[in-house]
C-alpha cells in the first residue's frame, strides 16, 4: 500500500486520511478495469484537496477524536467491493464527528459514503 495514512487526531489528518482512501480506491479501480470507479475517486481527491485547500485554514490542526484509523485501513487483500463498504463506514463516521467544524462537508461525506454503498 502506497498511501500513507495518519493518525487521525486532527481535522487536517481526517481530510488527508480521506485523500488516501481515495487514493487507494482509485489505483485498485484501474487495476480492476473499472474505469468508471477510477474516476469517481480521482474526482473525490481532487475534491478533498480543495477542501483541504480552501476550508482547513483555520482548523487544520484542530483536535479530533472518536475515530481509530485502524478501523478504517484498507488491506491489500479487499476487493474493489469490499474497500467500497470500508469508504462508505469511514465517510458515514467522519461527517459525523466533522459535523460540528467542518460545516458542510459533513454533507459530501455522507454523499460519497451513499455513493460508496451504491457501488
Amino acid at each position: 500500500m502506497s498511501a500513507t495514512f495518519p493518525e487521525l487526531n486532527s481535522y487536517g489528518t481526517l481530510v488527508s486520511f480521506a485523500l488516501s482512501l481515495e487514493q487507494v480506491a482509485e489505483a485498485r479501480a484501474i487495476a480492476a478495469g473499472d474505469e468508471r470507479v477510477a474516476r469517481k475517486h480521482q474526482k473525490r481527491a481532487r475534491q478533498l484537496e480543495q477542501i483541504f485547500r480552501e476550508r482547513l485554514n483555520e482548523v487544520v490542526l484542530q483536535p479530533l477524536s472518536g475515530l481509530d484509523r485502524t478501523a478504517y485501513l484498507p488491506a491489500d487483500e479487499l476487493d474493489l467491493a469490499a474497500l467500497e463498504a470500508l469508504i462508505a463506514r469511514f465517510y458515514d463516521d467522519a461527517a459525523t464527528v466533522a459535523a460540528e467544524v467542518l460545516i458542510g462537508v459533513d454533507r459530501t461525506f455522507r454523499k460519497w459514503a451513499e455513493e460508496s454503498r451504491g457501488f
